[in-house]
């Protein structure tokens, strides 16, 4: 109820406005009446009543839903909080000021799935999707990982059993590459071997994964963080896609992480989030518990649910029949063979010399980028199919690279024509027609236009190259053979690539070669001797100065 003090005042100047306004109805219409005839035009003296009445009824609703904090009438109540259990739940209040905020709990319109790089597309949750409250329940103590059995557990072993049964197959059959790798690494470092499972939720064991952060590989590292436990990152190189090379680093990382904070659990969720923001988040919460640490709001809710999700994947991962993953087609294990090879050396040229397809070379050579060994490094250990080693070091000093045309198609969008077209992609005007049988320019909307380009390819010669062939083709291969002279080191005498003029013997003209050796030419007739300068006249004294 609004008290009468409160609204008088609106009363009293409602009051004043409809008598002015009244007044201004019987003289204002004389006193200016070209104004008031636009403004105010002659109305009954009932209707001017009828409009103060109903702005006196807009003053009171609009003076009901008002409050002044610094009234009587503005004071509410508030009553502590009580502690955050399960029975009793914070809620959110419309009529609490804005200066208390709510901290974030786990609540299950708070919690989401945690984005990771595959699950992203998959695990997200509809509008009716309740997640169960973190609960410790009971522990397993049959893995080497600590396992914590809790509502968010069994909802991912739900999740992963159910909706996403799909995907998680195929994360188990991919798994099997790498599992054994992963685990003898782990094994070396003194680590939990159910870690070996981490990638499962990090990427799918897909090298060539990359989240929305830019983290990169099996074992998703950032660029920072890969380079600063060994791993090489550059324009032809990123060891973070190299499976054998990250798990070597993740060890690293991760028996680091648990030096820090001599917990598994928050190992994990430090690999997630950061070490730096879970010591952040452990020293707010004042607490050393991921589980206590979960419930709080210092952390995120992908970091929050990381762990789960963890465990989730062990469990299965570990015993995947009784969860009904059965009839699973496993890949083979990783198994390669090294071969040395020169710099700048293509996938597609050792592919050739191994007689395979170029997918089988470059499956196991995923860090490199450019699908080319780098140039700096002279000779680059590269991995092939085992039993190929010795064809490759046979064949490939025979791959020569040729140049051929190959075609792709345009298809012309409106308001294009053959001249933007050829502009776009830098051909002439009689390629673009010739490439496409065409006689006229005129071009119609949706057409197919083919465009040629060139490119490198690769071909195993069967005999020696000649001189005039080997000046058209480009040795894969660089053999170590003395030769007079080079055009690098020609380079280096500028002296030497001097013209000199054509000297004339016999009355025909001698053309002299860069870089070949001259004779000296024999003549017939002997060379005439040169004149000796005629002496100076000596100066007369006339000439001396005074």
């Amino acid at each position: 109820m609004i008290k009468a003090t409160a609204v008088a005042p609106v009363f009293k100047v409602i009051a004043i406005f409809a008598q002015r306004l009244i007044s201004a109805g019987k003289y204002g219409l004389h006193i200016y009446p070209k104004i008031f005839s636009f403004l105010l035009p002659p109305l009954p003296r009932t209707f001017l009543i009828l409009a103060a009445s109903a702005l006196v009824l807009s003053g009171f609703t609009a003076c009901a839903p008002l409050g002044n904090f610094g009234s009587p009438m503005a004071v509410q109540k508030i009553t502590p909080r009580p502690p955050e259990t399960e029975a009793a739940l914070p809620q959110e209040s419309s009529s609490l000021p804005e200066e208390w905020p709510t901290p974030e709990v786990i609540t299950p319109q708070t919690l989401k799935l945690a984005v990771s790089p595959e699950i992203h597309e998959l695990a997200q949750p509809n509008a009716w999707d309740v997640l169960p409250l973190l609960g410790i329940e009971e522990e397993i103590e049959a893995y080497d990982f600590p396992i914590t059995i809790n509502g968010q557990v069994e909802y991912y072993l739900d999740f992963f059993t159910n909706r996403h049964r799909k995907t998680f197959a195929r994360w188990l059959a991919r798994s099997a590459r790498y599992l054994p790798m992963i685990k003898e690494e782990f094994a070396k470092a003194g680590l939990p071997l159910d870690l070996a499972y981490l990638p499962m939720i990090e990427s799918g064991f897909n090298t060539s994964a990359i989240s929305k952060a830019s983290a990169v590989g099996t074992w998703q590292f950032m660029r920072a963080t890969g380079k600063y436990y060994g791993l090489t990152v550059n324009d032809y190189v990123d060891e973070r896609r190299d499976p054998i090379k990250s798990t070597k680093a993740a060890a690293a990382y991760l028996a680091k992480l648990y030096k820090d904070f001599d917990s598994w659990h928050l190992a994990v969720a430090a690999y997630n989030a950061g070490e730096g923001r879970i010591k952040k988040a452990l020293k707010q919460s004042d607490s050393e518990d991921f589980w206590e640490l979960a419930q709080s709001q210092y952390i995120h809710s992908e970091t929050k649910l990381y762990v789960p999700q963890l465990i989730a994947a062990i469990m299965i991962a570990k015993d995947p029949e009784k969860y009904g993953f059965t009839g699973i087609e496993y890949d083979e294990q990783l198994d390669y063979e090294t071969v040395h090879v020169p710099r700048g050396t293509p996938l597609k040229a050792v592919a050739l010399a191994c007689h395979l397809p170029e997918e089988k070379i470059l499956v196991l050579n995923r860090h490199l980028s450019k699908a080319i060994t780098p140039p700096s490094e002279t000779d680059y250990p590269l991995r092939v199919p085992p039993g190929n080693k010795d064809i490759i070091l046979k064949n490939l000093p025979r791959v020569r690279p040729v140049t051929i045309t190959e075609f792709k198609t345009h298809e012309v969008k409106r308001g294009e024509t053959l001249t933007t077209i050829r502009r776009h992609y830098n051909l002439s005007k009689t390629t673009l027609l010739k490439a496409n049988n065409l006689e006229q320019e005129r071009l119609s909307l949706g057409q197919h236009l083919r465009i040629p380009f060139q490119t490198t390819a690769y071909k195993l010669i069967d005999e020696p190259l000649h001189l005039d062939r080997a000046r058209n083709n480009i040795a894969l291969l660089s053999i170590r053979t003395e030769v007079p002279a080079t055009p690098a080191e020609t380079k280096k005498n500028p002296r030497s690539l001097k013209k000199k003029a054509p000297a004339k013997a016999g009355g025909k003209v001698l053309l002299s070669a860069t870089g070949m050796k001259k004779k000296p030419a024999t003549t017939d007739k002997k060379e005439k001797p040169k004149k000796s300068p005629k002496p100076l006249p000596k100066k007369s004294g006339s000439g001396q100065k005074k």
